[in-house]
């Protein structure tokens, strides 16, 4: 009987020694390029549009860390953190005899994504570090296998996303750190010797999909990185990588950084970062910024980490971003006709943190009522809105997204079109009462905001939207009559920011004042429309007044308490040939950056 047992533990331990030996990349010819369709585009690219939003998971051994190397630490990017620190692999590597995640539950984090209305995830299989979060038969020291954990996340995580109809999807890193044969292989790579071989790693690249895409079911989308090396990864490429992820599963979509580079549109808009605008694959991704106006007739994705300030591996160093901001931001991209990729890092023992478990609770909540204003949505048909908030459309809904509930009680479709009804999103049974004017439809609102973050108006109109003139700012420029200005800086703090429309400028009165008064005389009588006021950046007036001067007496159009970084103040048609603001109290300095009145086109 010990004979047979010894025996028996010498072949497990054999197969086991087998079993982590890695197989020889196969070589991979040139594929064949493949001849894509307008057709075939809209067909695979369907699902992405409906889903809006998504949910990236940066999870690997840099998860350990959390941002910190023995006496060091990175306060951004904490994925990053073996190239910022300029680790040795030999130092690094170690980190997989750690790596055990007792917390990990796939179901758990599946369960907790989709109840905040996130319709996929994308997950890292292979970040920078080079290290496989699954079972790879193409290496035998980075990989899952090799760490005490053992498991196969990308299977669980698979499987999970079946169970909760959410869509599967992967993320993977063409540069590698860890592989010898990388072209761009770093100094801190100390295992590596010999000349790189670059066929050798596309073999090992390829391979290494071929696995990814055969083993773990349809994979909805793949996010490729790290092809930004342009004197070791060239367009050509680019395009054969694919072309080859094209064989494996044609109706996969492709981000654009596989480093294909055609020739490029240009934008008329402010880029910050170049490299995640490249046309190429399916759609763009732009990181942690937003089109400023969408993109119309191109798909694409915002990526935006809850982690502050930029760490998209876990970090223990840093905080959160709020929902609010989160919040607001999903629904500007989906407004523009993007969909928001929201990433969290779970932490080294595979948990989710609390702050990040509890924005999808928030997220969850307002999505059990609202969820149909951004999942299948289009762009806004406004330039503009005369309030402060977003707009997405499905069919004849025009789904108003209300992030400062006005307290004048009353909301303006700037659209020409006949509105069938009005209502509150989780209130289809009370119709909102709704009058036509030359402004467009004015909507009576209650009195106190449904959602203190963004509540939604659903109005349905006839025909498709005919929005109207946007009104024009007929104040820029004026000399504002002001009470005082701060003694000794009147360049800096003057009354001319007031109506410069830059926001970032500000005037303020002299330091122990607590209220003050602003007026602006516009010439002669003009139809005004909206007054829009800013106290950015201090947001010290907690009481105001609005007046108007009309044949020649002064009224007061509206009273209101704090003004924040942006108040919208619609006003019934007046003829009006001043405007004056009253500060009647702040809990500080009085100080303005913007007031702008704005007139209908004539």
């Amino acid at each position: 009987m010990t004979l047979r047992i010894l025996s028996f533990s010498l072949l497990a331990h054999l197969c086991f020694n087998l079993s982590s030996v890695a197989d020889t990349p196969r070589a991979y010819p040139k594929p064949p390029s493949y001849q894509d369709s307008e057709a075939k585009r809209e067909e695979r690219m369907r699902w992405f549009r409906d889903a809006r939003f998504g949910m990236f998971i940066h999870w690997g051994l840099y998860s350990e860390l959390g941002g910190e190397w023995k006496d060091k630490h990175v306060m951004g990017g904490a994925e990053w953190i073996q190239k910022y620190l300029e680790i040795p692999s030999s130092q690094y590597s170690p980190l997989a005899k750690t790596f055990d995640a007792p917390e990990f539950n796939a179901d758990a984090w599946i369960k907790a994504i989709a109840g905040a209305g996130i319709k996929y995830i994308c997950v890292t299989t292979k970040h920078h570090d080079g290290f496989c979060m699954w079972p790879t038969k193409l290496n035998d020291d980075w990989n899952i296998t090799q760490t005490p954990f053992r498991r196969d996340p990308m299977k669980e995580l698979s499987e999970a996303c079946k169970r909760h109809g959410v869509t599967f999807c992967i993320y993977h890193s063409i540069l590698d750190w860890h592989h010898p044969d990388w072209p761009g292989r770093p100094a801190f790579n100390d295992y590596a010797k010999g000349a790189p071989d670059k066929e050798k790693f596309r073999n090992y690249l390829y391979g290494q999909l071929e696995e990814l895409f055969t083993n773990y079911g349809p994979i909805g989308m793949i996010w490729l990185d790290g092809s930004w090396d342009r004197q070791h990864w060239t367009s050509d490429d680019g395009k054969q990588l694919e072309d080859f992820i094209r064989t494996l599963q044609p109706t996969v979509v492709i981000n654009n950084r596989s480093g294909y580079l055609p020739p490029q549109p240009k934008l008329d808009i402010k880029i910050e970062n170049t490299y995640s605008y490249t046309f190429s694959g399916d759609y763009i991704s732009p990181e942690g910024e937003v089109p400023s106006t969408g993109l119309p007739g191109i798909a694409w994705e915002t990526c935006q980490t809850m982690q502050l300030p930029n760490n998209w591996g876990y970090s223990r160093l840093v905080g959160f971003r709020t929902y609010v901001d989160l919040q607001h931001q999903l629904v500007d991209v989906a407004s523009k006709g993007g969909n928001m990729l929201l990433n969290i890092g779970p932490t080294g023992a595979g948990s989710i943190p609390p702050q990040a478990l509890g924005c999808l609770e928030k997220f969850g909540a307002w999505m059990k009522l609202n969820a149909e204003s951004i999942h299948g949505t289009t762009a806004s048909p406004f330039d503009r809105l005369p309030f402060e908030g977003r707009c997405t459309r499905k069919g004849n809904r025009l789904f108003l997204h209300v992030f400062k509930w006005p307290d004048s009680g009353k909301l303006v479709l700037p659209a020409a079109n006949r509105v069938n009804r009005a209502f509150l999103s989780g209130s289809p049974e009370t119709a909102l009462a709704t009058r036509s004017t030359p402004r467009g439809t004015v909507i009576a609102i209650p009195k106190t905001a449904p959602d203190p973050v963004d509540s939604v108006v659903i109005v349905e109109i006839e025909g498709e939207p005919q929005p109207l003139k946007s009104p024009t700012v007929i104040s820029k420029g004026l000399q504002a009559e002001v009470s005082s200005v701060w003694p000794g800086r009147e360049d800096h703090l003057s009354p001319k920011h007031i109506t410069d429309g830059d926001p970032h400028t500000i005037w303020a009165t002299e330091e122990k004042a607590r209220a003050a008064t602003i007026t602006l005389n516009l010439g002669s009588a003009r139809e005004v429309s909206e007054v829009f006021l800013s106290d950015a950046p201090y947001g010290r007036i907690t009481s105001f007044e609005l007046d108007a001067r009309i044949g020649g007496e002064w009224k007061m159009i509206h009273s209101g308490t704090s003004i924040g970084a942006s108040r919208s103040i619609v006003t019934d048609s007046i003829r009006a040939d001043s405007l004056r603001l009253r500060i009647l109290g702040a809990t500080d300095t009085p100080t303005l950056a913007e007031m702008q009145v704005l007139a209908a086109p004539e």
